[in-house]
């Protein structure tokens, strides 16, 4: 199950559905608070957590908290803010999964899989 967090309700349900559509099991959060309540109630249910890096008022607290909580939970990153910045501005950590948005779908899938089986398909490294 992939938990996907993200402020703006178009991106969170393009995102959402997208996913779906690729087979992935979905919730979906559109702040901090509520994606640890979700990571609480879905204990050991949720494989990863897709997460904008810019929700207003959390400055990527939640995510610190699930990783401590829920240390198998696997997060992702997916922001507008361009990778140099956000790793020169302490944001994310440099080994910290990281997608830019726009998000292609064979990327972000890619990258799901890859973190929540450790096995990325042959199709998809290029």
């Amino acid at each position: 199950m992939i938990l996907v967090v993200d402020d703006d309700l178009d991106v969170l349900q393009t995102t959402s559905m997208m996913m779906r559509n690729r087979g992935f099991e979905i919730l979906t959060a559109t702040n901090g608070p509520e994606a640890l309540e979700l990571c609480r109630r879905f204990r050991g249910q949720i494989d990863a957590v897709v997460a904008d890096l810019s929700i207003p008022g959390d400055h990527s607290n939640f995510t610190h908290t699930v990783a401590v909580e829920h240390p198998n939970i696997k997060i992702i990153y997916v922001s507008g803010i361009p990778r140099h910045i956000a790793l020169s501005s302490g944001l994310v950590e440099p080994e910290a999964p990281y997608v830019e948005k726009p998000v292609s779908p064979d990327v972000l899938e890619s990258l799901i899989r890859g973190q929540v089986t450790g096995f990325i398909p042959a199709r998809d490294i290029w």
